[in-house]
């Protein structure tokens, strides 16, 4: 059955979308699904309409490339992972991306902002999958609702320099909070924004391009020092 999805209270009006089910609802012998992903074309269409709906929330008309999928997906980090954050997933493309090289026994929690995706994401037909239409802002808040633990990955398509700075502040604090030591945060963007909030508490991030994307886009990964005075002074 399709992805239950969780509509966090907002301002404003929201789409029709199913009842949260609980992240550990799926049955036993349930598998990851191998149904067949939208064609570029539908997605466009999905991308265009969310565009046309929520223009300041949703940063290119162009869904991610399978370029860009692979760069995210096609990593050890994902494939050994139990947990997963996405920020930002949009349609669900780098999702499905990320599902494809993920454990049978992981879980992915994904967080979109845009209700103009709730019905692409919602789609998507994997038990591992748990989506929420919210803020990033309240990361910390779901993390704890869904008793999701640390996170061993963290991935981003929030575009950091559209935000306001106390907001992308925020944002990047709460995924340093969530992820666990040796955790990976990764945030693939248009601008080098990111950088300037997360090295305070990441440090230099690798820098790896993507090109063949439209737009080119340009990738941060951090990883969270393993004896990390917060988590030390949380314990």
């Amino acid at each position: 059955m399709p992805t239950a999805i969780s509509p966090a209270g907002r301002s404003g009006s929201s789409p029709s979308v199913p009842a949260l089910a609980p992240p550990d609802s799926a049955p036993p012998d349930s598998a990851p699904s191998d149904s067949a992903p939208p064609s570029f074309a539908e997605r466009v269409w999905c991308v265009l309409k969310a565009w046309v709906r929520n223009p300041t929330e949703v940063a290119t008309l162009c869904p991610s490339s399978p370029f860009l999928r692979e760069h995210l997906a096609d990593r050890d980090c994902v494939r050994q992972a139990s947990r997963v954050i996405e920020l930002g997933p949009g349609d669900g493309g780098t999702t499905q991306a990320l599902l494809a090289s993920m454990r049978d026994d992981a879980r992915l929690l994904a967080i979109e902002k845009t209700d103009a995706f709730a019905e692409s994401l919602g789609a998507i037909n994997d038990p591992r999958l748990t989506v929420e239409i919210a803020d990033a802002c309240d990361l910390i808040e779901i993390v704890t609702r869904h008793d999701f633990g640390k996170a061993d990955v963290a991935i981003s398509g929030i575009p950091f320099s559209h935000l306001p700075p106390m907001v992308a502040k925020q944002i990047t604090q709460s995924v340093h909070e969530v992820l666990r030591p040796g955790g990976v945060f990764i945030a693939y963007q248009l601008a080098s924004d990111v950088k300037d909030y997360a090295r305070p508490l990441f440090g230099p991030p690798k820098t790896e391009i993507i090109p063949v994307n439209l737009p080119p886009l340009q990738s941060f990964v951090w990883t969270k020092i393993e004896n990390d005075q917060s988590d030390a002074a949380e314990g």
